[in-house]
C-alpha cells in the first residue's frame, strides 16, 4: 500500500525522519502500528465497561428483589 503525504503534515513528517533518523516510511508505519493498538485498546476497555455495567445493573437488581423480600 502506498500513501502519499503532503501539506504540513508532510512537513512534519520529514522534519521528524531527519530528526529521529529514520526513514519516512518507518515513521509512518510505526505512527499506524502504535494507532491500530491503542485503537485496539480502547475497544477491549470499551467492552469490559460494558461488561461491568451489565453485572452492576444485575447485581442492583438482586439487591432490590432482595430487599422487597423483607
Amino acid at each position: 500500500m502506498e500513501v502519499q503525504v503532503s501539506g504540513a503534515l508532510g512537513a512534519q513528517l520529514k522534519s521528524a525522519s531527519k530528526k529521529l533518523g529514520f526513514g519516512e516510511k518507518e515513521i509512518v508505519k510505526r505512527a499506524v502500528l502504535f494507532y491500530l493498538d491503542s485503537v485496539e485498546k480502547e475497544m477491549d476497555l470499551s467492552k469490559e465497561f460494558a461488561e461491568w455495567d451489565s453485572l452492576s445493573d444485575e447485581a442492583l437488581s438482586e439487591f432490590e428483589d432482595r430487599l422487597s423480600e423483607d
